[in-house]
């Protein structure tokens, strides 16, 4: 599971400044409290990046902006698994990664809702 969630948090770290992987990756024993706190920043991060940058194209979806609105997207995934709710983003995180162009690891996704 915790390998699955560094792979999830790899795709989501891209173009955020924070370190959410370490998050992750750390052998110490990380509060559930500070990781549900990074994920809803990169959230954030990632939902004003794709607004800044669809209303910098003139309100136009650009691969840029798909981009952000699927790591956001990725992101409410595993802030919805780490409180249980897991399975009602299941889908939307499996679009995100098909947005992503990450379609081979769909089955991260399906994994962790069957855990």
């Amino acid at each position: 599971m915790k390998n699955k969630l560094i792979r999830l948090a790899e795709l989501i770290q891209e173009d955020f400044p924070e370190k959410i992987v370490a998050a992750f990756r750390s052998n110490e024993k990380q509060s559930l409290t500070k990781r549900l706190d990074v994920v809803n920043q990169a959230i954030t991060f990632h939902r004003e990046r794709a607004e800044t940058l669809w209303l910098q194209a003139g309100r136009k979806r650009t691969p840029a902006e798909k981009r952000a609105t699927a790591q956001a997207e990725l992101a409410a995934f595993v802030f919805a698994y780490l409180t249980g709710d897991g399975k009602e983003y299941a889908n939307s995180a499996i679009e995100a990664l098909n947005a992503l162009g990450r379609q081979a690891e769909e089955d991260l996704v399906k994994s962790l809702c069957r855990t």
